[in-house]
Protein backbone atom coordinates (compact mmCIF):
# COMPACT_ATOMS: atom_id res chain seq x y z
CA UNK A 1 0.00 0.00 0.00
CA UNK A 2 1.65 3.20 -1.19
CA UNK A 3 1.76 6.53 0.92
CA UNK A 4 -0.60 7.94 -0.70
CA UNK A 5 -3.36 5.37 -0.10
CA UNK A 6 -2.45 5.41 3.32
CA UNK A 7 -2.55 9.21 3.99
CA UNK A 8 -6.27 9.01 1.96
CA UNK A 9 -7.47 6.67 4.20
CA UNK A 10 -6.60 8.30 6.80
CA UNK A 11 -7.92 11.68 6.01
CA UNK A 12 -10.79 10.23 5.30
CA UNK A 13 -11.34 8.72 8.99
CA UNK A 14 -10.12 12.12 10.42
CA UNK A 15 -12.83 13.70 8.43
CA UNK A 16 -15.54 11.08 9.28
CA UNK A 17 -14.77 11.52 12.91
CA UNK A 18 -15.35 15.38 12.87
CA UNK A 19 -18.75 15.30 10.26
CA UNK A 20 -19.94 13.29 13.24
CA UNK A 21 -18.60 15.42 15.61
CA UNK A 22 -20.42 18.02 13.79
CA UNK A 23 -23.61 16.51 12.97
CA UNK A 24 -24.20 15.38 16.83
CA UNK A 25 -24.50 19.09 17.93
CA UNK A 26 -26.21 20.47 14.79
CA UNK A 27 -29.87 21.83 15.12
CA UNK A 28 -32.98 19.82 14.46
CA UNK A 29 -35.09 20.97 11.43
CA UNK A 30 -38.11 22.48 12.93
CA UNK A 31 -41.51 21.16 12.34
CA UNK A 32 -43.88 22.49 9.74
CA UNK A 33 -46.44 23.60 11.71
CA UNK A 34 -44.14 25.36 14.04
CA UNK A 35 -42.16 26.94 11.53
CA UNK A 36 -45.45 28.06 9.76
CA UNK A 37 -46.36 29.45 13.13
CA UNK A 38 -43.71 31.31 13.33
CA UNK A 39 -43.79 33.02 10.13
CA UNK A 40 -47.65 34.22 11.04
CA UNK A 41 -46.61 35.44 14.46
CA UNK A 42 -48.99 33.30 16.19
CA UNK A 43 -47.83 30.87 19.78
CA UNK A 44 -48.96 27.66 20.95
CA UNK A 45 -49.13 27.24 24.30
CA UNK A 46 -46.42 24.05 24.73
CA UNK A 47 -43.18 25.34 24.00
CA UNK A 48 -42.12 22.35 22.02
CA UNK A 49 -42.75 18.70 21.01
CA UNK A 50 -40.71 15.62 22.20
CA UNK A 51 -37.77 15.87 20.39
CA UNK A 52 -37.09 13.57 17.72
CA UNK A 53 -33.49 12.71 17.51
CA UNK A 54 -31.58 11.80 14.47
CA UNK A 55 -29.81 9.56 17.06
CA UNK A 56 -32.52 8.25 18.67
CA UNK A 57 -33.78 6.68 15.60
CA UNK A 58 -30.48 5.01 14.65
CA UNK A 59 -30.05 3.49 18.19
CA UNK A 60 -34.10 1.49 17.28
CA UNK A 61 -36.32 0.50 20.10
CA UNK A 62 -33.44 -1.56 21.88
CA UNK A 63 -31.12 1.10 21.80
CA UNK A 64 -33.96 3.41 23.29
CA UNK A 65 -34.62 1.26 25.75
CA UNK A 66 -31.38 0.63 27.18
CA UNK A 67 -30.74 4.77 27.32
CA UNK A 68 -33.93 5.12 28.98
CA UNK A 69 -33.06 3.08 31.62
CA UNK A 70 -29.45 4.46 31.79
CA UNK A 71 -31.18 7.69 32.18
CA UNK A 72 -33.56 6.13 35.05
CA UNK A 73 -30.55 5.03 36.32
CA UNK A 74 -27.30 5.70 37.58
CA UNK A 75 -25.73 8.19 35.18
CA UNK A 76 -26.40 11.41 36.44
CA UNK A 77 -28.02 14.01 34.01
CA UNK A 78 -28.46 17.78 34.08
CA UNK A 79 -32.26 18.06 34.31
CA UNK A 80 -32.08 21.86 34.34
CA UNK A 81 -30.00 22.19 31.75
CA UNK A 82 -31.86 19.70 29.19
CA UNK A 83 -35.26 21.07 30.69
CA UNK A 84 -33.97 24.66 29.17
CA UNK A 85 -32.32 23.67 26.38
CA UNK A 86 -35.70 21.26 25.28
CA UNK A 87 -33.00 18.34 24.96
CA UNK A 88 -34.34 14.68 25.95
CA UNK A 89 -32.27 12.53 28.22
CA UNK A 90 -32.60 9.67 25.86
CA UNK A 91 -30.62 11.65 23.00
CA UNK A 92 -28.14 13.10 25.47
CA UNK A 93 -27.02 10.27 26.13
CA UNK A 94 -26.46 9.00 22.44
CA UNK A 95 -24.59 11.69 21.88
CA UNK A 96 -22.10 11.21 24.54
CA UNK A 97 -21.90 7.89 23.66
CA UNK A 98 -21.50 8.29 20.16
CA UNK A 99 -18.34 10.91 20.37
CA UNK A 100 -17.08 8.81 23.07
CA UNK A 101 -17.21 5.44 20.93
CA UNK A 102 -15.39 7.74 18.01
CA UNK A 103 -13.19 8.76 20.33
CA UNK A 104 -12.24 5.66 21.28
CA UNK A 105 -11.43 3.93 18.29
CA UNK A 106 -10.45 6.72 15.81
CA UNK A 107 -6.55 6.52 17.08
CA UNK A 108 -6.71 2.73 17.10
CA UNK A 109 -8.14 2.72 13.45
CA UNK A 110 -5.57 5.09 12.18
CA UNK A 111 -2.60 2.45 13.68
CA UNK A 112 -4.21 -0.31 12.21
CA UNK A 113 -4.40 0.92 8.75
CA UNK A 114 -0.68 2.76 9.60
CA UNK A 115 0.39 -1.01 10.32
CA UNK A 116 -0.20 -2.08 6.44
CA UNK A 117 2.38 0.56 5.67
CA UNK A 118 5.05 -1.15 7.70
CA UNK A 119 4.62 1.96 10.31
CA UNK A 120 4.33 0.34 13.23
CA UNK A 121 3.17 2.92 16.30
CA UNK A 122 3.36 1.57 19.92
CA UNK A 123 0.64 0.26 21.68
CA UNK A 124 0.63 3.13 24.23
CA UNK A 125 -0.28 5.86 22.08
CA UNK A 126 -3.64 4.35 20.52
CA UNK A 127 -4.68 2.95 23.63
CA UNK A 128 -3.83 5.68 25.76
CA UNK A 129 -5.03 8.09 22.65
CA UNK A 130 -8.02 6.42 22.39
CA UNK A 131 -9.19 6.42 26.16
CA UNK A 132 -8.52 10.31 26.18
CA UNK A 133 -10.39 10.75 23.04
CA UNK A 134 -13.44 8.43 24.41
CA UNK A 135 -13.30 10.71 27.85
CA UNK A 136 -13.44 14.10 25.62
CA UNK A 137 -16.20 13.08 23.68
CA UNK A 138 -18.25 11.71 26.82
CA UNK A 139 -17.89 15.12 28.34
CA UNK A 140 -17.47 17.61 25.90
CA UNK A 141 -22.28 17.14 24.94
CA UNK A 142 -21.68 18.24 29.30
CA UNK A 143 -20.05 21.89 27.93
CA UNK A 144 -21.83 22.52 25.28
CA UNK A 145 -25.18 21.92 27.04
CA UNK A 146 -24.14 23.92 29.81
CA UNK A 147 -23.39 27.05 27.63
CA UNK A 148 -26.69 26.55 25.94
CA UNK A 149 -28.45 26.74 29.10
CA UNK A 150 -26.69 29.47 30.38
CA UNK A 151 -27.49 31.36 27.19
CA UNK A 152 -31.27 30.34 27.66
CA UNK A 153 -31.52 30.93 31.46
CA UNK A 154 -29.85 34.42 30.48
CA UNK A 155 -33.02 35.15 27.86
CA UNK A 156 -35.20 34.04 30.43
CA UNK A 157 -34.40 35.93 33.33
CA UNK A 158 -34.97 39.32 30.47
CA UNK A 159 -37.87 37.90 29.33
CA UNK A 160 -39.72 38.12 33.23
CA UNK A 161 -38.29 41.92 33.16
CA UNK A 162 -41.10 42.38 30.74
CA UNK A 163 -43.31 39.68 32.34
CA UNK A 164 -43.10 41.49 36.01
CA UNK A 165 -43.76 44.72 34.44
CA UNK A 166 -47.15 43.37 32.47
CA UNK A 167 -48.30 42.09 35.45
CA UNK A 168 -47.94 44.82 37.64
CA UNK A 169 -49.70 47.02 35.04
CA UNK A 170 -52.61 43.99 35.04
CA UNK A 171 -52.71 44.15 39.04
CA UNK A 172 -53.54 48.70 39.04
CA UNK A 173 -56.11 47.41 36.38
CA UNK A 174 -57.67 46.01 39.58
CA UNK A 175 -57.34 42.19 37.86
CA UNK A 176 -56.63 39.42 39.98
CA UNK A 177 -53.50 38.07 40.69
CA UNK A 178 -54.64 34.63 39.02
CA UNK A 179 -55.95 36.69 35.79
CA UNK A 180 -52.91 38.72 35.99
CA UNK A 181 -50.56 36.38 35.37
CA UNK A 182 -52.43 34.23 32.45
CA UNK A 183 -53.26 37.65 30.52
CA UNK A 184 -49.53 39.46 30.84
CA UNK A 185 -48.12 35.91 29.76
CA UNK A 186 -50.32 35.87 26.68
CA UNK A 187 -48.88 39.39 25.66
CA UNK A 188 -45.39 38.32 25.47
CA UNK A 189 -44.10 36.50 22.53
CA UNK A 190 -40.79 34.06 22.01
CA UNK A 191 -39.82 31.03 23.79
CA UNK A 192 -39.66 32.41 26.74
CA UNK A 193 -43.06 33.67 27.23
CA UNK A 194 -44.14 30.47 25.47
CA UNK A 195 -42.52 28.15 28.15
CA UNK A 196 -43.97 30.29 31.18
CA UNK A 197 -47.71 29.99 29.12
CA UNK A 198 -47.25 26.17 28.65
CA UNK A 199 -46.47 26.20 33.00
CA UNK A 200 -49.68 27.98 33.26
CA UNK A 201 -51.53 26.40 31.16
CA UNK A 202 -50.25 22.93 32.24
CA UNK A 203 -50.85 23.90 36.24
CA UNK A 204 -54.64 24.55 35.11
CA UNK A 205 -54.87 21.34 33.66
CA UNK A 206 -53.81 19.73 36.74
CA UNK A 207 -56.28 21.64 38.52
CA UNK A 208 -53.60 23.86 40.66
CA UNK A 209 -52.63 27.63 41.10
CA UNK A 210 -50.92 29.59 38.35
CA UNK A 211 -48.19 30.50 40.38
CA UNK A 212 -47.73 26.82 41.19
CA UNK A 213 -47.02 26.30 37.77
CA UNK A 214 -44.00 29.19 38.07
CA UNK A 215 -42.89 27.58 41.03
CA UNK A 216 -42.63 24.45 39.30
CA UNK A 217 -41.02 26.00 36.20
CA UNK A 218 -38.32 27.35 38.16
CA UNK A 219 -37.65 24.61 39.94
CA UNK A 220 -37.19 22.51 36.59
CA UNK A 221 -35.17 25.43 35.12
CA UNK A 222 -33.14 26.13 37.50
CA UNK A 223 -33.55 29.71 37.43
CA UNK A 224 -34.43 30.95 40.92
CA UNK A 225 -36.74 33.98 40.12
CA UNK A 226 -39.85 32.43 38.53
CA UNK A 227 -40.01 31.14 42.38
CA UNK A 228 -39.65 34.56 43.47
CA UNK A 229 -42.73 35.81 41.31
CA UNK A 230 -44.67 32.89 42.78
CA UNK A 231 -43.96 33.01 46.31
CA UNK A 232 -44.66 37.12 45.66
CA UNK A 233 -48.32 35.80 44.02
CA UNK A 234 -49.39 33.53 46.20
CA UNK A 235 -48.79 35.70 49.29
CA UNK A 236 -51.24 38.22 47.26
CA UNK A 237 -53.67 35.44 46.91
CA UNK A 238 -53.72 34.61 50.04
CA UNK A 239 -53.65 38.07 52.24
CA UNK A 240 -54.68 40.32 49.54
CA UNK A 241 -51.98 42.70 49.64
CA UNK A 242 -50.63 44.63 46.71
CA UNK A 243 -47.87 43.21 45.35
CA UNK A 244 -47.28 46.46 42.50
CA UNK A 245 -44.29 47.74 44.21
CA UNK A 246 -42.92 44.41 45.11
CA UNK A 247 -43.19 43.78 41.23
CA UNK A 248 -41.71 46.64 39.90
CA UNK A 249 -38.81 46.21 42.31
CA UNK A 250 -37.61 43.09 41.84
CA UNK A 251 -37.95 43.54 38.04
CA UNK A 252 -35.72 46.63 39.01
CA UNK A 253 -33.06 44.53 40.90
CA UNK A 254 -33.38 41.65 37.91
CA UNK A 255 -32.62 44.47 35.42
CA UNK A 256 -29.24 45.30 37.66
CA UNK A 257 -28.30 42.24 38.14
CA UNK A 258 -28.23 41.22 34.38
CA UNK A 259 -26.78 44.82 33.69
CA UNK A 260 -23.89 43.96 36.16
CA UNK A 261 -23.74 40.61 34.35
CA UNK A 262 -23.34 41.94 30.96
CA UNK A 263 -21.06 44.42 32.04
CA UNK A 264 -18.33 41.85 34.31
CA UNK A 265 -19.02 39.28 30.66
CA UNK A 266 -18.21 42.45 28.76
CA UNK A 267 -15.06 43.04 30.62
CA UNK A 268 -14.00 39.31 30.62
CA UNK A 269 -13.95 39.50 26.81
CA UNK A 270 -11.79 42.49 26.70
CA UNK A 271 -9.41 41.24 29.03
CA UNK A 272 -9.13 38.41 26.68
CA UNK A 273 -8.61 40.55 23.65
CA UNK A 274 -5.73 42.40 25.43
CA UNK A 275 -3.60 39.38 25.52
CA UNK A 276 -3.59 39.38 21.85
CA UNK A 277 -2.81 42.41 21.59
CA UNK A 278 0.14 42.85 24.20
CA UNK A 279 1.39 39.85 22.24
CA UNK A 280 1.38 41.96 19.33
CA UNK A 281 2.87 44.43 20.82
CA UNK A 282 5.92 42.37 22.54
CA UNK A 283 6.49 40.85 18.63
CA UNK A 284 6.41 44.25 17.33
CA UNK A 285 9.30 45.19 19.91
CA UNK A 286 11.49 41.94 19.26
CA UNK A 287 11.87 43.26 15.63
CA UNK A 288 12.69 46.47 16.03
CA UNK A 289 15.26 45.42 18.67
CA UNK A 290 16.76 42.37 16.98
CA UNK A 291 19.20 44.32 14.07
CA UNK A 292 20.60 46.58 17.48
CA UNK A 293 20.75 42.92 19.35
CA UNK A 294 22.93 41.28 16.62
CA UNK A 295 24.79 44.54 16.50
CA UNK A 296 25.83 44.07 20.26
CA UNK A 297 26.04 40.48 20.12
CA UNK A 298 28.60 40.52 17.09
Amino acid sequence: MSEYVLLAVCGGLVGLGVAVGVRAFMVPVPALGDALDGLSGRSRPIVAAPETDDWLRLAGRPGRLLISRLARGPVALPAADLELTGQTPEAFLIRKGVLALVGALLLPLVAAILSFGDIRLPFVIPAAGGLALAVGGWFLPNLTLRGEAATARAGLRRALCSYLDLVSLRRDASEGPTQALELAAAVGQGVEFRRIRAALVQARISNLQPWDGLRSLGERTGVRELVDIADIASTAAVDGASIVPTLRARAGSLRIQLLTEDEAAANKQSEKMSAPVALLAMCYLLLFLYPSLVRLSG
